[in-house]
């Protein structure tokens, strides 16, 4: 199964600083101290293929109430 990279995301891939998923395990407190301090989030790569985004958690909680208001205005939402 391909992964798809939400379209609706604000931040382009392009534009976040990328590591690899070793260097990400070797470096984690330094990666950490940056997502949560500098508001920077960070792409992890396995392979060159991008795998995951650490982002500080009010970023995470913004995208969730976001997505969550989103899904409220879709005629689709199984909750009118």
């Amino acid at each position: 199964m391909a992964r798809q990279i939400d379209q609706k995301t604000r931040i382009q891939i392009q534009d976040l600083d990328t590591v690899s998923a070793t260097d990400a395990k070797n470096r984690f407190g330094d990666l950490l101290h940056r997502v949560v301090y500098g508001h920077e989030p960070v792409l992890i790569e396995r392979n060159g293929r991008p795998m995951a985004v650490l982002i500080d958690i009010d970023q995470y909680l913004d995208m969730r109430r976001k997505a969550r208001a989103e899904d409220k205005k879709s005629p689709f939402s199984p909750n009118p």
